[in-house]
């Protein structure tokens, strides 16, 4: 079990290459170095947040997290427990612990599956009984603010941000201890994406749960993440906590995002009108 010690995940030196397809007949293959010594530490009932721009390495470290991908080198241990060296059947079982929230709420729900079977299929792959699924569905169900009677229908029937509650309820209902969420909020109207930011946060307040949250967006992790990596070139350029981070950057690329963050600020020629005008 974690204790304040030991970090529920520990990420060690974490590398991965892809081999792209020859170029030249006589000339060797080159190689993408998606991620190049990444390291990082999650302590149980925290979140941490993964930014950077597109091509950064994200989404390849939430698969190599997620046990989805083989590294070319390192280590991803859950509880001490390195995860790519487990036998299949053992990390199956593993599987309960760790679930994935995907960036898209249309694509990544089965349009052709009732709600009941979707939230369920983790179970299923863990061999619960049918009616163990069913009653799990509807508590996490309504732990996300749906209705039992949800499970029924069918994913065309909700918005884009109950497909999301949705998703959601999937990955909590083998109780994981960790859920890796991958662009939860991207594709979501931003007055959707606080509810959802707001119900995630609820969630680890009510069932300690941990999150590696990963987005380009930084005030979506300011809101709910402990601690902050920017990842830059497959490599983790500066590391902290978010308010620290994104009010006094040392890298320059931490300050470039910084810098991007769309801002309402009143024109110039307005603030000086402003300035000048009668009281």
């Amino acid at each position: 079990m974690s204790t304040v010690s030991t970090p529920l995940l520990r990420v060690t030196g974490l590398t991965r290459d892809y081999r792209l397809p020859r170029e030249k007949l006589l000339q060797p293959a080159p190689v993408v170095h998606a991620l190049a010594g990444v390291s990082f530490e999650i302590h149980a009932g925290r979140s941490l947040g993964v930014v950077g721009e597109s091509g950064s390495g994200k989404s390849t470290l939430a698969r190599l997290v997620m046990a989805l991908d083989t590294p070319t080198s390192g280590t991803v241990a859950l509880d001490g427990h390195d995860l790519h060296t487990l036998a299949p059947a053992a990390l199956r079982r593993a599987r309960r612990d760790f679930q994935m929230v995907f960036q898209d709420p249309y694509g990544s729900l089965d349009p052709r599956q009732k709600v009941a079977r979707i939230v369920a299929e983790p179970l299923a792959a863990q061999g619960e009984p049918r009616a163990v699924q069913r009653e799990q569905a509807a508590d996490v169900l309504a732990a996300v603010g749906l209705r039992s009677t949800d499970l029924d229908k069918y994913p065309h029937e909700f918005s884009g941000g109950q497909r999301q509650r949705i998703a959601i309820a999937r990955a909590l209902v083998t109780r994981p201890r960790l859920i890796v969420a991958d662009e939860p909020v991207s594709a979501l109207d931003v007055s959707v994406q606080a509810q959802v930011l707001n119900l995630m946060q609820d969630l680890q307040e009510r069932h300690g749960v941990t999150y590696m949250l990963i987005s380009h967006d930084l005030a979506v992790v300011h809101h709910l993440c402990d601690d902050v990596v920017v990842l830059h070139h497959g490599q983790i350029v500066e590391q902290g906590p978010p308010g620290r981070l994104f009010s006094d950057a040392k890298h320059p690329y931490t300050r470039t995002l910084v810098q991007a963050i769309p801002r309402i600020d009143p024109p110039a020629s307005t603030a000086a009108m402003a300035g000048t005008a009668p009281a």
